[in-house]
């Protein structure tokens, strides 16, 4: 480069120089520019994209959203089964009889059969010579004195769906319930009131002329059917006439004092 600003190649540029110079021209290939002319001919040549195509996105999001729903019905299921409450047992009798289920008469003498055949909602009648005890591990015991008809409860779960539902049509349904019962509820509907239970030891009875409920420990509600709720407290009872819409309470019924102490203290090893 001289002061004028003009360039002058030195030798090895200008070796350079002449080697680019003298190269023969490179030759295109005979197919490519027979394609390259037809698609110029055609106008083809002018929908071309300067711009590469991408790939198809990865369909990771589906797969872990699959996953996602499979581990939470898995977890649904498990929980559901956790929280099932043990089902109800019959206890051994010394008695003789059958036991209605929905209509079907089975014998009280073989209780393990007798068992695989209850089920919350299930209407029971007792045609025996005895009592007749029912248990939920460690949330409820039931007894039905003969001649007694009820649909049994479902028995509270350990989480949800801690409400149950009975009732008794006629005769004697004694009840106490166990150290997981505690948070649940118990609703016993009878011919003249509903009885709400939270955890106590009761008599429910349904008679001719109506409805008593005698509760030897803690406390039970008692609501007539047109009436008003009232609190019946440990050693009383309330008595709810047919018909009527008054309740009137009292003393615990001397008769089932003892009896449902017997069911309380005979049962506490299942219940506590």
């Amino acid at each position: 480069m001289n002061d004028g600003g003009a360039f002058e190649p030195g030798p090895e540029e200008a070796r350079v120089l002449e080697s680019i110079r003298s190269a023969a021209p490179p030759r295109a290939d005979a197919a490519f520019r027979n394609q390259l002319k037809q698609e110029f001919v055609s106008g083809a040549i002018s929908e071309r994209h300067a711009v590469l195509s991408l790939p198809e996105p990865k369909r990771a999001h589906r797969v872990r959203w699959i996953a996602a729903m499979a581990a939470a019905a898995s977890i649904t299921v498990v929980a559901m089964a956790l929280n099932q409450a043990p089902r109800w047992v019959v206890m051994p009798s010394a008695g003789s009889g059958t036991l209605l289920v929905n209509g079907i008469p089975h014998s009280i003498e073989d209780a393990a059969a007798l068992s695989r055949h209850l089920r919350p909602g299930a209407r029971v009648l007792l045609q025996s010579s005895q009592d007749l005890d029912l248990v939920s591990s460690g949330l409820l015991a039931m007894q039905l004195t003969p001649g007694t008809e009820a649909v049994l409860p479902a028995p509270p779960g350990r989480w949800f769906g801690r409400a149950g539902r009975a009732s008794v049509a006629h005769g004697h349904l004694r009840l106490t319930t166990g150290r997981r019962f505690d948070g649940s509820r118990l609703s016993i509907t009878t011919p003249d009131a509903v009885v709400q239970i939270t955890g106590t030891t009761l008599a429910v009875i349904a008679e001719a002329t109506g409805t008593c409920v005698c509760v030897l420990e803690g406390t039970a509600h008692v609501r007539p059917h047109r009436g008003a709720m009232t609190s019946v407290t440990p050693g009383t009872r309330c008595e709810v006439a047919r018909g009527e819409r008054e309740s009137h309470s009292g003393e615990i019924r001397v008769a089932e004092r003892p009896k449902l102490l017997d069911l309380k203290d005979r049962l506490k090893s299942v219940m506590d």
